[in-house]
């Protein structure tokens, strides 16, 4: 079984607004049929047991004034240990006037 069979929710490119709810994702393993999680808290995905801890990384990014961040994290997911790449950029949706801040986060597994 390859890692993205096991982390199907947490692994791929996520755009979420500033409460950590999903705006838009590309999860790397999801089947075209599958509608992505919109609306879902990202950090209660099912199953990711340590979300509260990226959740903490994730604020402290939204109160500081970088642009991006990247780092290293243990996703744990269903028991299973994944080593991973964290990234996190800042942008703004343009569909909301004024301009809505939110955050892309891209999760990729850290060979």
């Amino acid at each position: 079984m390859i890692a993205t069979d096991l982390f199907p929710n947490v692994l791929g490119f996520f755009e979420l607004d500033e409460t950590g709810l999903i705006r838009f994702s590309s999860s790397v393993s999801k089947p075209a049929d599958d509608e992505p999680p919109v609306g879902q808290d990202f950090f209660e995905i099912d199953g990711f047991r340590n979300g509260p801890e990226l959740r903490q990384r994730f604020r402290r990014f939204l109160s500081s004034r970088d642009a991006a961040e990247s780092f290293a994290f243990d996703c744990l997911v269903h028991g299973s240990i994944l080593h991973t790449k964290v990234t996190m950029t800042r942008a703004f949706s343009t569909e909301m006037f004024p301009p809505e801040g939110i955050v892309m986060l891209s999760i990729r597994e850290n060979a």
